[in-house]
């Protein structure tokens, strides 16, 4: 099991880090732009990738890593999870339509709400207590979601219809 991840901020390298550390003590969490990312997603049957949403789709950053590394995609099993600050739109869906094409399995997402990192608009700007408040959520809505993945192999589907 691998992750890879981009993350400007913080919020999802945390995210993921907390998900594969409750899944898989052993698991390797990597930068997508770390040049071992693609020899680690080659070398594992399983992948998380996670990313933040941006304009309600992937980061073209995460798009253009897909895409330019195509060959190492097929049959593998992907997990995504994307966090947001606000609306997430179709954040995992986006990413797993691109992933399925090349040949990706994809076996769940979710889309993790994080403290917003642009603050551009009133609506999410938050205090400082509030973006503790909301990281707290995550983090017990990420001990859930292993809970389901150990113990029922049940995988959250959001935002990948």
């Amino acid at each position: 099991m691998v992750g890879i991840y981009l993350s400007g901020t913080g919020n999802t390298k945390h995210c993921i880090t907390k998900l594969l550390n409750l899944l898989d003590s052993e698991a390797r969490i990597i930068p997508i732009e770390n040049k071992e990312s693609v020899q680690a997603i080659k070398d594992s049957e399983e992948i998380y990738l996670a990313y933040p949403t941006q304009f309600s789709n992937m980061p073209y950053m995460v798009r253009d890593f897909i895409n330019t590394n195509h060959e190492i995609w097929q049959g593998k099993r992907v997990f995504l999870l994307n966090t947001m600050g606000g609306f997430s739109g179709d954040g995992t869906g986006c990413a797993a339509r691109v992933l399925k094409k090349y040949g990706a399995i994809i076996i769940g997402g979710v889309q993790i709400k994080m403290p917003d990192s642009v603050c551009d608009s009133k609506l999410l700007k938050k205090t400082l207590e509030e973006n503790k408040k909301i990281t707290r959520d995550a983090d017990i809505r990420i001990e859930n979601i292993a809970k389901d993945i150990l113990n029922n192999d049940k995988y959250p589907k959001e935002g990948l219809s």
